[in-house]
């Protein structure tokens, strides 16, 4: 058996640990469901010892499924949800429960930081605007609200550092999760004056020692490698973190590329070679794992968790019956409607946190414009998908760079329909690349590349990443879109004051 890289993938919703050869084949996997918890309306956690227990259960389940892959597996690769809040005690034990990069408990001072200029004085520091998935104003708003808890912390880690942590005893992150807010993209360093000016400088212990991704390693601790199955020693290399694990795992790292991740959240994005403050206060600039490549992205807070809301709710019937693929079905149902549904729109904005690209607005809401007795409900499931298409163009209009092709990736890439779409929309050719786990396979490549089973991340891409299937653009459905994009846009931005007004209804009437 050749060389074997263990790819683990603790998504929002999914933990994935997955087995790859030298070349990138998925050899086998495992995964398990990511619990979101909800305290309260607004708020969304999880428990970091379950997830802990979930990416344990799952690599465990890879390697034994695969004969003799302990001897073969030359390192292991970590990545995760991005930002959020992961506190640990000195001993490495959780201080409470993890606050993720869902969580909407911080909208009033998000809104006061785009209302004050707080956040464009981040911005112009650090390429990212302020939004509530940011730890900077979780840790602010747990310092004001929850000050015992922070005063119990060691490090305020992130997805992907607490299962790094929990395997080989380190506290630490990379450079990808710690773009997240405090970062210097241009000089790849910690900003010393940005915890202060976000009212967090006493917290400044709590941020972990910062590396790059392939530097970010050490050896699986004994008692993780007996709970694992694998031998003491091996190399644990944790980063990327989700998005740029994705990109490595599509083969986006070349300056110019851009990629659409159509997962929980829609990640629209861009690699660049040097800073770029276009558009001003939206979206992040994040380090790539290459140490010369950034990433510009405007990630919506929602992109396939419409969809499955959608489906949820209007579809359960035949959700139930056995032998039914609803994504199928789904699909089959949105085709009969034809590109534009009459009419019909939907803003994509369902999560409770509100949406924080290509505008910053945590009183944002998803709705339904319109519709008349003469719409069914078919029309409706494709508005909605028509609906993360319209998000994503929105946001790539203001990314304001040619798109020559887009790479496709995330759960969403799955369904051909939104693949046709974004290629009609986008007006370019669409690739999905093979395989079905580009988070984690982005891991072990950063793995391999760290511990030199390939000699850089080109050779990586080269071996690991090959073209699935493509899509051609159609002009006649990408002019039908491209003429609703006006009418999507002045749609939202009228509400503006609706949701500004609801959001005050519900805080006079504490909901």
């Amino acid at each position: 058996m050749s060389a074997l890289l263990l790819g683990i993938d603790i998504g929002t919703s999914v933990i994935k640990s997955i087995l790859f050869d030298a070349a990138g084949r998925e050899i086998a996997g495992a995964a398990r469901e990511n619990v979101l918890l909800h305290p309260t309306p607004g708020m969304v956690e999880q428990n970091m010892t379950a997830v802990w227990q979930a990416a344990a259960e799952t690599a465990a389940e890879a390697v034994v499924s695969v004969q003799g892959a302990a001897d073969e597996i030359v390192a292991i690769g970590v990545t995760g949800q991005g930002d959020g809040t992961w506190l640990v005690d000195a001993e490495g034990r959780p201080v409470g429960n993890a606050v993720t990069w869902l969580d909407g408990r911080v909208g009033d001072l998000v809104e006061a930081a785009h209302t004050g200029g707080l956040s464009e004085q981040v911005f112009a520091r650090t390429g990212t605007a302020l939004n509530t998935s940011n730890q900077a104003l979780q840790l602010r708003w747990l310092a004001e609200h929850e000050p015992d808890r922070l005063a119990r912390a060691h490090a305020a880690l992130r997805a992907k550092d607490w299962i790094f942590l929990c395997l080989t005893g380190q506290f630490a992150t990379d450079e990808s999760d710690a773009s997240h807010t405090y970062f210097s993209v241009g000089t790849r360093a910690l900003d010393p004056g940005l915890p202060g000016l976000l009212g967090i400088g006493q917290w400044t212990r709590l941020l972990p020692p910062i590396r790059a991704a392939t530097e970010n390693q050490a050896p699986l601790l004994a008692d993780a490698a007996l709970r694992l199955g694998l031998r003491p020693g091996t190399p644990v290399v944790a980063g990327p973190f989700d998005v740029a694990a994705a990109d490595l795992g599509s083969g986006v790292f070349q300056p110019g590329d851009a990629c659409t991740i159509l997962g929980t959240a829609a990640i629209h994005q861009m690699v660049m070679d040097r800073p770029a403050d276009e558009p001003k206060n939206t979206g992040y600039t994040m380090c790539h794992a290459p140490a010369d490549r950034l990433v510009r992205l405007l990630p919506s807070m929602t992109g396939a968790l419409n969809l499955e809301w959608f489906l949820r709710q209007f579809y359960a019937l035949e959700a139930a019956r056995p032998g039914v693929n609803i994504y199928a079905l789904a699909e089959e149902e949105a085709a009969t409607v034809p590109p534009g549904c009459d009419g019909v729109l939907y803003h994509p904005y369902i999560n409770p946190a509100g949406e924080r690209s290509p505008f910053v607005r945590p009183d944002a809401r998803a709705q339904f414009s319109g519709m008349t007795v003469e719409h069914s409900r078919a029309a409706l499931l494709r508005s909605v998908y028509e609906g993360v298409l319209f998000s994503a163009m929105d946001c790539y209009e203001y990314l304001n760079q040619p798109i020559r092709a887009l790479t496709l990736a995330g759960g969403g890439a799955r369904s051909d329909l939104w693949c046709q779409m974004f290629a009609d929309g986008l007006d370019c050719p669409v690739t999905v690349v093979a395989g079905n786990e580009q988070g984690a396979l982005g891991a072990a490549i950063n793995a391999g590349v760290a511990v030199g089973l390939y000699a850089s991340y080109a050779d990586a891409i080269d071996a690991c990443v090959r073209s699935n299937r493509t899509y051609a653009p159609n002009p006649q459905v990408g002019a039908v879109y491209r003429s609703l994009l006006p009418l999507y846009r002045q749609t939202y931005k009228a509400l503006f004051p609706v949701w500004q007004a609801r959001a005050q209804w519900r805080r006079e009437h504490s909901l």
